[in-house]
């Protein structure tokens, strides 16, 4: 594992002091306060691959619906 230095000023290194536990290394600490940036063209794979139900679909025309808006579903 590579190993690469960082740095930051007094205040972001009392912030990751006042979140880490006793055994925690700083960098577990950034992996766990810090999560992965969201992979939004897997996400949308993989939301297009799982199709929406009817009732899913009646319920979001609904809500959509009762806040005044128009919807119209594309087939």
């Amino acid at each position: 594992m590579a190993i690469k230095t960082i740095r930051s000023d007094s205040e972001a290194c009392e912030r990751l002091e006042a979140v880490r536990s006793k055994d925690e290394s700083f960098s577990q600490v950034i992996k766990r306060v810090v999560k992965r940036p969201m992979d939004v063209q897997q996400f949308l794979k993989e939301i297009g691959e799982q199709p929406i139900s009817e009732e899913a679909t009646a319920a979001i025309e609904l809500q959509i619906k009762s806040r005044g808006r128009s919807f119209s579903r594309r087939r």
